[in-house]
């Protein structure tokens, strides 16, 4: 198609896509069209991965074990992401033309790879267009409100459709094979310009469309909007379609926004291996109609993650009618979030629900934080929104990376998906000394467990492959061609199934420069892995031994992998130094990675950083088969990166960016050397206006400003972007201030200086604790109480308010807390910071290691000096009150041994330890307590009860102190049960009144009067016979020191309290004893029999007639 008929003024942009989908449909031949025919259904998410693994087996025949597809990966989703785009919003002709242009790019792939010897070129390109290919979440959401975004989009795939096009028409040349020997890398690179004009363009119209819709902007647009023609009716059923959308991305936002496919991609390059179909248990669980697993275990390096990657694209190829839905993660040991519970469920869940069209029944979920939500919360969501129905396989790799506590928390959620739904796991795991596997086989459903051979058929193959493409890449140079034969030979006996090892050898091959060499190598190659690392550290090294140290310590404390040109600005910052100065810049960051030889590797993609293998850091901070790398600790790298963060930030040419509004780093413009230093970017722009300087600079037209000028504007590289560290230092810095050397002076202000100027909410997570520790242990405790006071200058702070002293009690680290003690934090300090109106948090440091049932945290803090034993919460709760009260027997003990101890100390409410102990039915602490000296058994609460009558003032429903209890209290020969409540009470009226008789035998047996009234002045005897306690009145009535016939406040006896409640055995009872009086009156003149007779209980007034009785 002619640029005349593409440029056609015409033509809008989407009939311009029409026309290129047209004119690229009429050049197919018959069969092409029949192929492009079949592929025009609306592409999904998998759809991606199924294509990218369908290039891999189209290619395999001819590369070996290179892998080319995930290289598509991204410009494909932009792709899907359009197609499907089309079938939601736009559809009728539009979506036939937007399901067309992935059915036509997919066609263009698949005939390209086939017959190309170029397909490592090509992909490469895909690869740079996938990097900025529109694949923008909310572009569904916003296409319908915006007409720019739609002509952008269509803008963007005309030229999508012509570079396919132009593909196509290179196959279909008779000499095709001589034509791609001479690819025309020109015609592709303009292709791949216009694509990135029109992606940026997209991006800039998705970047105004949000800040408009942000504010507020979408609901006025709405209000205004009147449906009333057939085309706005169908732009409002466009509208509720993207409202729809909106609302599912929402509710997958929620459950997770991990970036999950690189992972994946990254390992998938690494070959191809068909080593599991070739175990039948594989094929077994493969083919499995119910819940099953199957585990596949192997030594450190053994390919156990490539086998997951390319068994992810296996079950992705599946041709079933129906195909199963397929979700896998895998774990990076250099990205913390990657190895939680929480990221890994919620992607799994992500991945799965993205399938359903509606998701409105999880909406509710949308409003909150994805990261605030627990992996119960996440599991229950899942369960609920997930058909059970569906076939669905899981592949987890890396389960090894995470800890304990969080392994142990996805089994526990696999378990319950697989009891749940048709759930097929597929999981690696290393073979190690540990309970990973039995813990896995135990709790997981009909598990497989297949180890990889020690010979492993692949790695021949790989070994091959690998050599086969240094040698054509002339990575590899030999003199004797005789000589790959030993090489090959020397490193399949040597590998023992390990393609780390293989791999590691042959690029260490490579830097060789003659055969003798060579050959010395292959007579003396490392016996495993962790030998490999050394030797590779110890010759890389030697050149730059701390640019080496440095380098490495920089990579492996990153939160996540840093990029070369962030890595380049962390390497060129000197710690304590805030005066940025453009030529201390490393010019080549390559330099320094070669520093650390082979063991660090660069994705082309990402241009990420990052170990070879996880082993890597394990040997160099941890130690591996018993050898470690010891040029520098965990300690030493996180401190490094630490005191780079800080004097990072702390240039002055950020200004006031470290703000709490989130402002762009400026340049200052007075100095042009600077200028240009910070806009050239990359050391190649740099050595191209060096270059053009160089040649030019004599002419007497030369103008250097201008000249500056025309590179930086061509390079597209603006001052503003030239700190590349910038955002991961903002983003990152609390988790690395920390580890800074608090103890230097320049360091110090300068981390002081970034607490102050920055919103701090620390983390109250186990990691950050222990960041804390190290904190306090390394000499940066004022640091730690300036990032508590900074975090506690928040809104919501009233609920939120801690010390690290009490944050490490609660998670029960002693370490940390023997730190802090070390650092002379105040052991009785409730909070670090408290405002006028806001309550200090409940515990004490003591109170709250007591209340965790922490017996060694609470010795630990007894030991402190200064310690205030008796310090009392909001509750007045002593730490001796909170241990009793939670019924901790050994606490109480080592409290009591305290100096100082005050047993009798009273909460808020008057009750002491001994009252709290009586009302727990704790016999063996009150036993305990009563031995301790000074200790007041009589003491009385607020309402005046003692202990002892604690033992009786249960109602019966309530679950009362046994009688060992109040045997022991009386036994002391203290207690005194003759004392009153405020209301008059004693511990024998509350007994009588709930009819405790082994209560009332002790009571009187030990001294109690039975003749004390309380407030009403009624006795044990009316309050027995007044609710009804048969026993207890018949016991009462039969000691010979009880006044049967006492009258309270209004005169009435137990005789009289027994009519008024009607019960005629207890009237019996009282009325046949001889001593009773049966004529008294109470304070109206009512006597028993008259009190009866208006209660109209007249089998009780027949009782008591006093003519009866004549």
């Amino acid at each position: 198609m002619s640029r005349a008929l593409v440029k056609a003024p015409k033509l809008s942009p989407h009939d311009r896509l029409d026309q290129a989908v047209s004119e690229f449909q009429a050049s197919l031949s018959d069969a092409q069209k029949s192929q492009y025919d079949k592929g025009k259904s609306a592409p999904t998410p998998s759809d991606v991965m199924k294509l990218s693994e369908e290039v891999d087996v189209h290619l395999s025949q001819k590369f070996g074990g290179r892998c080319f597809g995930p290289r598509f990966t991204n410009f494909l989703h932009g792709v899907q992401q359009f197609a499907a785009l089309g079938d939601i919003l736009i559809g009728g002709s539009q979506n036939l033309i937007a399901c067309g242009v992935w059915s036509l790019v997919r066609l263009t792939l698949l005939s390209f790879v086939s017959v190309s010897n170029h397909v490592d070129k090509l992909s490469s390109i895909f690869m740079d267009i996938g990097r900025s290919a529109p694949r923008h979440q909310a572009i569904v959401e916003l296409y319908p409100r915006s007409t720019k975004l739609q002509e952008y989009l269509s803008e963007y795939f005309v030229v999508v459709v012509r570079l396919c096009h132009h593909l196509c028409k290179l196959g279909q040349k008779s000499t095709f094979g001589q034509i791609t020997s001479s690819l025309n890398q020109t015609a592709l690179m303009g292709f791949q310009t216009d694509l990135e004009k029109w992606a940026s363009s997209i991006r800039e119209e998705m970047r105004l469309r949000e800040a408009q819709e942000n504010s507020g902007f979408r609901e006025e647009s709405r209000s205004i909007f009147k449906f009333v023609t057939e085309e706005q009716k169908r732009a409002k059923q466009r509208q509720i379609q993207a409202a729809k959308a909106a609302t599912k991305n929402k509710v997958l936002d929620f459950f997770s926004k991990y970036d999950y496919e690189t992972a994946q991609k990254q390992i998938r390059k690494a070959g191809n291996t068909s080593l599991h179909k070739r175990h039948v248990q594989y094929q077994e669980w493969k083919d499995s109609l119910d819940s099953c697993t199957v585990v596949f275990t192997g030594k450190l390096g053994s390919g156990k993650s490539v086998l997951l990657a390319n068994i992810v694209g296996d079950l992705n190829l599946s041709t079933a009618k129906e195909p199963p839905l397929v979700a896998y993660f895998f774990c990076r040991h250099d990205i913390q979030e990657s190895l939680q519970a929480r990221t890994i469920l919620g992607s799994l869940a992500r991945q799965l629900l993205r399938t359903l069209d509606d998701l409105e029944i999880l909406s509710e979920n949308g409003g909150n934080s994805h990261i605030a939500s627990s992996t119960d919360r996440i599991l229950d969501s899942f369960l609920k929104g997930y058909s059970p129905s569906h076939m669905t396989y899981f592949v987890i790799d890396g389960l090894d990376e995470c800890d304990e506590t969080e392994r142990r928390i996805l089994v526990d959620a696999f378990q319950k998906i697989q009891k749940k739904l048709k759930a097929l796991f597929c999981i690696s795991l290393r073979i190690e000394p540990n309970k990973s596997l039995s813990f896995i086989t135990e709790q997981l459903l009909a598990t497989r467990v297949v180890p990889l051979p020690e010979k492993n058929p692949d790695i021949d193959a790989f070994i091959e492959a690998d050599l086969n493409r240094c040698l054509e890449q002339e990575l590899l140079t030999i003199g004797d061609p005789t000589l790959i034969i030993d090489i090959q030979d020397a490193l399949v006996a040597g590998s023992q199934g390990m393609f780390l090892w293989a791999a590691l050898q042959i690029q260490s091959l490579c830097s060789m420069k003659t055969d003798h060499a060579i050959r010395k190598a292959l007579a003396d190659l490392p016996k495993d892995i962790s030998q490999t690392f050394a030797r590779i550290l110890d010759k890389s090294g030697r050149s730059d031994p701390s640019l080496q140290a440095k380098t490495l310590q920089v990579v492996l404390a990153a939160e996540r992998p840093l990029t070369t040109e962030e890595l380049r600005e962390a390497l060129s910052v000197i710690p304590g130094d805030a005066d940025w100065n453009p030529s201390k810049m490393l010019n080549d960051v390559y330099s320094a990675l070669t520093c650390c030889g082979c063991l660090l590797t660069v994705d082309e993609e990402e241009s990420t950083v990052r170990v070879v293998h996880h082993s890597v850091k394990q040997y160099i901070l941890h130690g591996l088969n018993d050898a470690k790398h010891t040029s520098f600790s965990i300690d030493d790298a996180q401190r490094t990166l630490a005191d780079i963060v800080v004097t990072y930030l702390g240039y002055g040419v950020f200004e006031t960016q470290l703000s709490r509004v989130d402002i762009r780093p400026t340049v200052p413009q007075s100095v042009p050397s600077s200028i240009l230093q910070s806009a050239m970017g990359s050391s190649s722009t740099a050595r191209n206006l060096a270059m053009r300087i160089l040649a030019n600079r004599k002419q007497p037209t030369f103008d250097l400003s201008k000249t500056i000028a025309e590179v930086r504007s061509s390079s597209n590289c603006q001052p503003e972007d030239a700190f590349k560290l910038y955002s991961y230092a903002k983003k990152h810095l609390q988790r690395h201030i920390w580890y800074v050397s608090g103890h230097q002076g320049s360091i110090y202000k300068l981390a002081a200086k970034a607490i102050q100027s920055q919103t701090f909410e620390i983390q109250k997570d186990p990691s950050s604790l222990t960041a804390c520790g190290w904190a306090a242990e390394h000499g940066n405790m004022k640091l730690v109480e300036l990032l508590f006071q900074a975090s506690q200058y928040k809104a919501d702070v009233v609920d939120d308010s801690f010390t690290p002293l009490l944050w490490a009690i609660c998670f029960g680290r002693q370490d940390v807390v023997k730190a802090l003690l070390s650092a002379d934090v105040d052991v009785n300090e409730r909070s670090s910071h408290q405002m006028a109106l806001i309550e200090p948090i409940t515990d004490t440091p003591l109170g709250a290691a007591v209340k965790i049932n922490d017996k060694e945290m609470v010795e630990l803090l007894l030991k402190s000096e200064g310690i205030d034993v008796n310090a009392k919460d909001k509750y007045g709760k002593s730490a001796i009150i909170v241990a009793v009260e939670g019924g901790y027997e050994d606490i109480v003990e080592v409290l009591l041994k305290s100096e100082g101890i005050d047993v009798n100390a009273k909460d808020k409410y008057g009750k002491s330890a001994i009252i709290v102990a009586v009302e727990g039915g704790y016999e063996d602490i009150v036993e305990v307590l009563l031995k301790s000296e000074g200790i007041d058994v009589n003491a009385q609460d607020a309402n005046g009860d003692t202990a002892l009558m604690n033992t009786t003032c249960f109602m019966p429903s309530d679950s009362r102190p046994p009688i060992g209890v109040a045997k022991l209290l009386l036994d002391t020969g203290k207690a005194d049960p003759n004392l009153h409540s405020k209301v008059g009470d004693t511990a024998l009226i509350y007994a009588a009144k709930y009819g405790y008789v082994d209560y009332v035998e002790l009571l009187l047996a030990s001294g109690s009067d039975p003749n004390l009234a309380d407030y009403m002045g009624q006795t044990a005897l009316m309050k027995a016979a007044k609710y009804g306690h048969y026993v207890v009145v018949e016991l009462l009535i039969n000691n010979k020191d009880v006044d049967l016939n006492a009258e309270d406040g209004i005169g009435l006896t137990a005789l009289m309290h027994a009519v008024l409640l009607g019960d005629l055995e207890l009237v019996r009872l009282l009325f046949n004893n001889k001593d009773v009086d049966r004529n008294a009156k109470d304070s109206r003149g009512q006597t028993a029999h008259m009190l009866a007779k208006s209660g109209r209980r007249k089998d009780i007034a027949k009782l008591l007639d006093p003519f009866r009785l004549l």
